[in-house]
Parts: structure tokens; C-alpha cells; sequence
């Protein structure tokens, strides 16, 4: 962790972990692996991109990627007030200008994006579904995925155009949706 602002929230996620429920104990000692995740997100992403990160939690992979990437705009979506009162707080400690955080069920959101991130949320056509009423098209969907992608993908009828290891046991997968299913 090279950035100093990753150093930070690394700080912020071990500090607020347990008594927020944030992250596992796993997460906090593997978060380089989950830092260096976020960065094959942003390999994806067009330059000054407006991104969904649903089901934020803690942040992960949404805040590492805004800092790797500080042209995109970000907002990250969390029902959890506790959890999106952690986000907030990294947020602001951080600096970092174009995140906003939405405390609330996203098919309440009234914005418009062309890209979401969706780690450990659902499957890809139940996150579609959740955001559909929100998208641009060509839409990209994305999240790190185990086994089993590739039947979600189908069941959505989506283009799979890019997949990327990450690590021994996950895929970064980004799909692409052309047009409303």
C-alpha cells in the first residue's frame, strides 16, 4: 500500500471493523489483495465514468478504486445506516471529492449510471433487476465472482467482455447489457 490515503482507510477499517460488523477478520488481514482488486476494477472503467457501487459495506472495492482513480465519480449505496455512516466518514477523512454515499435501498436512487460494481451482492440478474430502473446504455455490470459466473451471465442474456483473475479463487467478471432486458 504505496498511497497514504490507503494507508488510512486501512486504518478506518480496522478501527470501525468489529464494532460495525464491517469486514471479517480475513478481509482485514488480506486487504492488499482486496486494495490491488479494486485496481482490476478500474481497468474496466472509461475515463470520468459515473459508477455505482451497490451494496457498499465497508467501502470495498468502491473507496480503493476512487483513489486509484480519482477521475471517475462515484456513488456508493448501502441500506445499512451504520455502515453507510462509516462510509461517510472515510469519505470525508479521505478526501476524496467525487464519492457520494446514498443511505437507502437503490431502487430508490434517482440517478443514472452506465456502470455498477456489486461484490458480494447477489447474482448478476438480481443486480440487474435492483438497478435496471437506473441504467444507461450499453450498461456494465460488474462484480468478483467464484464459480458459477458463467450461468448467471447466461441467465441475464449478457455479453461477457472481460474476466480477469483475481487471486486463486475469484474472476473480476464485466458484463455488458446493450439494450433493456
Amino acid at each position: 500500500m504505496s498511497d497514504a490515503r490507503l494507508e488510512r482507510y486501512a486504518e478506518l477499517l480496522r478501527a470501525y471493523a468489529p464494532s460495525l460488523n464491517l469486514v471479517s477478520p480475513k478481509v482485514l488481514a488480506e486487504l492488499p489483495l482486496h486494495f490491488e482488486a479494486a485496481r482490476a476494477y478500474g481497468e474496466v472503467l472509461s475515463e470520468g465514468a459515473a459508477v455505482v457501487d451497490l451494496g457498499s459495506g465497508a467501502g470495498l472495492p468502491a473507496i480503493p478504486l476512487a483513489i486509484h482513480r480519482p477521475d471517475l465519480t462515484l456513488t456508493l449505496v448501502e441500506r445499512r445506516a451504520k455502515r453507510a455512516a462509516f462510509l461517510e466518514l472515510a469519505v470525508a477523512q479521505l478526501g476524496l471529492a467525487g464519492v457520494r454515499v446514498y443511505n437507502g435501498d437503490v431502487r430508490r436512487w434517482t440517478g443514472r449510471t452506465a456502470y455498477v460494481t456489486a461484490q458480494a451482492v447477489a447474482p448478476f440478474d438480481e443486480v440487474y433487476n435492483l438497478v435496471r430502473h437506473a441504467a444507461e446504455y450499453p450498461l456494465t455490470l460488474m462484480a468478483r465472482k467464484g464459480p458459477g459466473w458463467r450461468a448467471e451471465a447466461e441467465r441475464l442474456g449478457a455479453e461477457v467482455f472481460h474476466v480477469k483473475p483475481l487471486g486463486t479463487d475469484a474472476e473480476l467478471v464485466a458484463l455488458r447489457l446493450e439494450a433493456p432486458r
